[in-house]
């Protein structure tokens, strides 16, 4: 099941990615809210090479996470 979106990778020190910033929620784009998960947390989808799982994640806990604003930091 699709729970978001990858709309953003953080790039930290020595060129890692750290923080993936998820798109999730809304309809169309509109009204979705972005949050931030540790980029180590992702792991590849069994099924598809082209997809990332967050494993034990839900649609509800990520809704219920603080929203991610560009500029403050991961």
């Amino acid at each position: 099941q699709t729970i978001g979106k990858i709309d953003d990778i953080v790039i930290g020190s020595g060129d890692k990615a750290t923080t993936a910033v998820i798109s999730v929620g809304g309809f169309l784009g509109i009204g979705a809210k972005l949050v931030a998960v540790p980029f180590d947390e992702l792991r590849p989808a069994s099924n598809d090479r082209k997809s990332l799982t967050l494993p034990n994640a839900s649609k509800e806990a990520l809704k219920a996470m603080p929203e991610f604003k560009f500029g403050q930091g991961a």
